[in-house]
């Protein structure tokens, strides 16, 4: 599977990097396959997170919004997904800070960049 350079996985809305070139170049030691099996498992699981995440910040629960964003932060560093792994931790951040209402504020981004990562890693050439 190809990486694209660092620098080209840029998007107009932000300056910040959806995808990390070099957690892609790490991955890519382990195969093909098996980079595209951890993609997949992440694309596949992250919705049912991102629900469990919005829905903690709407109950505002802060030891389960700090959960869900902790764990989503850690799969999105895992495949890259650097920005969605940024929001994530801020979000977790506003949290553990008891700032629920930044946190509302910061998850509405959650989709648009998850669409942005799903995007940028479907895109990847194999």
């Amino acid at each position: 599977m190809g990486v694209a350079p660092f620098g080209s996985m840029h998007t107009a809305q932000s300056s910040g990097p959806v995808l990390n070139g070099s957690v892609l170049a790490e991955l890519q030691t382990l195969g093909a396959d098996v980079v595209a099996e951890i993609v997949d498992l992440f694309l596949a699981d992250v919705p049912a997170r991102l629900t469990k995440l919005t829905q903690a910040i709407h109950d505002r629960s802060r030891d389960a919004v700090l959960r869900e964003a902790h764990g989503l932060k850690g799969s999105a560093l895992g495949v890259g997904a650097a920005r969605l792994a940024e929001l994530c931790a801020a979000i977790e951040h506003d949290a553990r800070d008891g700032d629920l209402e930044r946190a509302v504020a910061r998850s509405t981004a959650l989709e648009a960049e998850f669409a942005e990562a799903r995007g940028a890693l479907k895109d990847m050439p194999q």
